[in-house]
């Protein structure tokens, strides 16, 4: 009959066969004769604006949160987007990275089905690409990983593409809505100098003057001459009144043009009193509130036009735009699966479960014993 220390080394090295040597074989297998090669291909760049700068300011050292005016919420922006579902239907529609990435000769743990849903494929593809950003410079970078050198090198030199279409995006939204407001209250001060541009042609063209104040004074001048010719003829009346009958013809064309010019100097008092329907000081008042309401309009106006260019000044400074310093290239060796580091990696975590289970499991048994 086995002694009891016999048959615990022989459940031990038997643990140690099941727990450690049958992975470390199956996976070494698998590495070294069935799984693909990746291929890797990236980029690197930042995101720069012409008032901007990159990184943190001392309290986004301290916190980690984007200062005003920085460029670090469009950089997580863009890491947020590389593994989004966005980017991985934009790829679908433009090279069909669901079959190449479910080729038949890629092996089965590597692949995916292109039938299997698209919140399935987003995952895989999140293990297809790397990214990385260093919060000091405000670069960004990734990795793109592929079954061929070709389709790695295509894959990220549409992610870069994308990228930069999401930076130029971003800006004209963020250009647009700084010039939103200026573009609304320009519409609005344009709207009111129309407005009243229109009710002083309506005016004009109800009361037939052009303008009232001029009117007004070209009959006060011609009152003020007809009435100096009045004083002249009434003078000459008198001077001659003295040497002549009543009934003199002299005295009586002096006493007709006299009454002519008196009726025209009634008719002129009468048109600048209360004629034309309303009186015309009624009209001038009406005119010059109308020319008040138009220079407050026309000023607001030009003030507006004035906020509206410095709101284009501001948000052309703060355009955005993508500072590339590393492009994809075609990669020439596969750099994953990384065989040996994996094998033993794969052979450490092993072991290190297969002991700790050994302990617990004699642990107990010597408590229980």
């Amino acid at each position: 009959m086995m002694r009891p220390q016999a048959r615990r080394r022989r459940y031990l090295a038997g643990s140690f066969l099941v727990a450690v040597v049958l992975p470390v074989l199956l996976s070494a297998l698998y590495y070294a004769f069935f799984a693909s090669d990746r291929y890797v291909a990236g980029a690197g760049f930042a995101v720069r604006g012409v008032n901007a700068t990159t990184g943190l300011d001392g309290i986004g050292a301290l916190t980690g949160l984007a200062s005003t005016g920085t460029t670090t919420s469009e950089s997580y922006i863009i890491l947020k987007y590389l593994r989004s579902r966005d980017l991985v239907e934009r790829l679908d529609n433009d090279i069909g990275i669901r079959d190449l990435f479910a080729a038949p000769q890629i092996d089965r743990l590597s692949r995916i089905s292109a039938t299997r849903p698209i919140e399935d494929f987003v995952t895989h593809w999140g293990r297809m690409i790397d990214t990385s950003f260093d919060t000091t410079s405000g670069i960004v970078t990734f990795e793109a990983q592929a079954f061929s050198p070709a389709d790695a090198d295509r894959i990220a030199r549409l992610v870069l593409g994308y990228i930069q279409d999401l930076v130029n995006q971003l800006s004209d939204n963020a250009r647009q809505d700084a010039l939103r407001f200026a573009r609304q209250e320009v519409a609005g001060a344009e709207a009111r100098l129309r407005d009243t541009l229109q009710q002083l042609r309506a005016f004009r063209d109800r009361e037939q003057l052009i303008d009232p104040a001029a009117t007004a004074q070209i009959d006060i001048e011609l009152i003020g001459a007809l009435e100096a010719r009045l004083v002249d003829i009434r003078a000459r009346m008198a001077a001659i009144g003295d040497r002549v009958s009543a009934d003199a013809p002299a005295l009586i064309s002096l006493r007709h043009q006299a009454e002519a010019l008196e009726t025209q100097i009634a008719i002129r008092s009468a048109g600048i009193s209360s004629g034309m329907g309303a009186g015309l000081s009624d009209l001038l008042a009406q005119y010059e509130a109308l020319e008040v309401e138009k220079a407050f309009a026309q000023q607001s106006y030009a003030s507006a036009l004035a906020s509206l260019e410095q709101a284009r000044l501001e948000a052309d400074r703060q355009q955005r735009y993508l500072a590339v310093y590393s492009h994809p290239a075609l990669p020439q060796d596969a750099l994953y699966p990384r065989r040996a580091l994996t094998i033993v990696l794969i052979g450490a975590a092993a072991t290190t479960i297969w002991a700790i289970g050994a302990l617990i499991t004699y642990a107990v048994r010597d408590h229980l014993t």
